[in-house]
């Protein structure tokens, strides 16, 4: 019984030795690896503008990932928000695993579309400003000999804003002039004055005189504008005489007009439809 115990007592002994020597032997591999692998350098080399147009903007972050170490790393994930004119219009994950090679500067590419109706200014609101500035925030999460590794991105710029298309009354024309009726013909031209093609549906159109309404309307176009291009269009309004205001009446055969136009541009976008709204009004002489 007593060498049967002395067995036991021996046998625990070796594995509490074998046990140290093997926890001992562990953190020494740990504070090896420690000592020769140095933290990557992960910083944001830039951020790239692409397919700038009326209603949003395509953006690929590029991430910059030095490993100079003779073992490779893991990206295992990035977080980012992106929050444009004080409005966060996006939250998002990038979970796809990407190798950094060892000894080896990586450039790590994140795209995502922003899409300005997210604001509070709504996209009119958005084409009013000449940029929009922005502020990018992330984390990036690296798989190392070590451990997990977080590093913080923090960045801030602006997104140029295209101008909206220009819309010009070039002149107004008296047509056929009758005792009940006359015609308006109304020159319109609009200008794509940016770098990217106009994809026109239609547009709609209200005309007054002296604060009368005298036609409203939707007008079908369905036309492309390339870089610098305009497009004229007449709308010929009618007037029926009778019924209107006597000075409305006396306005027109006088040859100066007071209008007033409100014009909806509709636009085919790669966010969908969007309507650009117009204003104008004055004096004018008819041709």
């Amino acid at each position: 019984m007593e060498k049967f115990t002395q067995v036991v007592f021996l046998r625990r002994r070796v594995s509490g030795v074998a046990f140290a020597a093997l926890v001992f032997f562990t953190l020494s591999c740990a504070s090896l690896v420690k000592k020769i692998f140095d933290p990557p350098q992960v910083a944001l080399d830039r951020v790239e503008m692409q397919n700038i147009d009326f209603t949003g903007v395509d953006v690929i972050l590029h991430i910059k990932i030095n490993n100079p170490n003779s073992i490779g790393a893991t990206v295992k994930s990035i977080e980012y928000t992106f929050d444009v004119d004080n409005d966060r219009l996006l939250k998002g994950k990038k979970e796809e695993k990407t190798v950094i090679a060892a000894n080896d500067l990586s450039i790590v590419s994140v795209p995502v579309s922003l899409n300005y109706s997210g604001l509070k200014t709504g996209v009119i609101g958005a084409l009013s400003k000449k940029e929009l500035p922005y502020i990018l925030k992330g984390k990036i999460v690296l798989d190392t000999p070590v451990g997990d590794l977080s590093f913080n991105i923090d960045n801030a710029g602006a997104i140029p804003v295209p101008d909206r298309p220009r819309f010009e009354i070039e002149k107004i024309a008296l047509g056929e002039f009758s005792i009940t009726s006359t015609t308006l013909n109304v020159h319109i031209r609009v200008t794509n004055n940016h770098d990217i093609n106009l994809d026109i549906e239609k547009f709609r159109y209200e005309f007054l005189l002296q604060d009368n309404l005298i036609s409203a309307t939707d007008v079908q176009v369905m036309r492309s504008l390339g870089e610098d291009k305009s497009m004229a269009v007449t709308l010929p309004i009618s007037v029926k005489l009778l019924g209107l205001k006597q000075s409305i009446v006396d306005m027109l055969r006088s040859g100066k007009i007071k209008y007033a136009m409100k014009f909806d541009l509709n636009l085919k976008t790669r966010f969908g439809p969007l309507t650009i709204p117009y204003e104008r009004d004055g004096l004018a002489a008819l041709y």
